[in-house]
Order: C-alpha cells, then structure tokens, then sequence
C-alpha cells in the first residue's frame, strides 16, 4: 500500500482562536459555576446599584455578585472600617496593574480579564430590568459562584441579619472599580476572595 499525501487548503489564520469573551452574552468568569440569588431591597438602593451597574458597563446580576463577594472579602481581611478603608485603597491601586499572562495559563480567563479591563459602560443595553416587589422595595438578581452562596448565607447568619439586609449593607455605598479586582485577580489565577487576602496579607507583611 502507498500513502499519497492529498493537498488541502491550510486553515484559516484564526480557525484555532479561542474566540473573544462577549460579556453581554457571558458577563461570568470561565469556568465557574454560577448561581443566582434574589435579594429584596429598597427602591432607591436598587436604581444606585443598576446606574452604577450601567455606568461601569457589565450586566447588573454579574455586577452585584462581584460587589457583594468583593465587600464580603474585605470584611475578612479588615478588622476595622477604618482598615477596611485603607485596605480598600490598597486594592484598587494595586488592580490598575496588568500582571504578566501566565505561561500556559488558561486562555479563555486571560480573555476574560481583558475584557474586564476594556469595559466602560459599553455593555449597557444588557443590564436587567429591576422587578418591583412592593411600594417600598424591589428585586435584584445576584449571579456568584455557586460555592460562596454558603458563604454569604453563613455571614447573613453570624451577623444577626437575613440575606437580603446583609447584602443590602454591602451595597449601601456601591462599591466602584471592583472588575478591575475580578480582572487582577483572574490575571493571576486567583479567585476574587483569595486575591484580595493575599494582597492584604503582603500589605501586612510589609508595614
């Protein structure tokens, strides 16, 4: 038997592209289970956080999920809201830098975090529409990692509160700059909790 070499086209330059990440479509991180929460809050809490949603362009269930999860790890890092300030300030300084990619990292989180950081209130005719719950109140949709759903219902409880009040407080002076923390932290392979410890740990380390 002879073997003949059939020539074909040679692929497209792009055909093994991972292609880029639409967070309207996909606002969530690769490969991270995702579960949805409802959280009843006040009207005037929910237009703040769906304006801020919009203004820093991700759809507003993603948003709050990252804000909420964000504050949740400050509180562990900080003793005091003072700390928790400084600590705040650390973080955001320290997000504005892009880490060198990983060797071999994963592509399509590498894309993620660059999509988080090309973000600017350009995503916004995606962001959910707030359904009414009563006269003094509204819903909003929570999407986090289907493991932290544990951790914020394990916080509401130590704090004394149900979930919707300990989330609300969490959001009662929106957080801002927070997907540059999801993007740092996806940079370099880290979750979003642990990326916020380990930097207040390296804080620490060097006062």
């Amino acid at each position: 038997m002879h073997l003949r070499l059939v020539e074909t086209a040679p692929p497209a330059p792009d055909a093994f592209e991972v292609p880029a990440v639409d967070l309207r479509k996909r606002p969530t991180r690769p490969g991270v289970t995702q579960a949805e929460l409802t959280l009843r809050v006040s009207q005037h809490l929910a237009m703040a956080v769906g304006d801020l949603a919009r203004s820093e362009g991700l759809r507003e269930d993603a948003w709050i999920g990252l804000a909420i999860e964000s504050e949740r790890a400050v509180g562990q890092a900080a003793a005091t809201e003072s700390d928790a300030e400084l600590l705040r300030g650390h973080l955001d300084t320290q997000a504005k830098e892009r880490a060198m990619p990983i060797p071999g990292g994963p592509v399509r989180l590498n894309k993620f975090a660059v999509a988080l950081r090309e973000l600017g209130g350009t995503h916004n005719s995606s962001v959910s529409v707030l359904a009414a719950a009563g006269d003094d109140g509204a819903v909003l949709k929570a999407s986090l990692p289907y493991q932290s759903v544990g951790a914020w219902r394990r916080c509401a409880i130590e704090s004394g509160q149900s979930l919707d009040a300990w989330a609300a407080e969490r959001l009662v002076e929106p957080p801002r700059g927070r997907l540059l923390w999801e993007a740092a932290a996806a940079e370099r392979g880290e979750t979003l909790v642990e990326w916020v410890l380990t930097q207040a740990t390296r804080r620490s380390a060097a006062r």
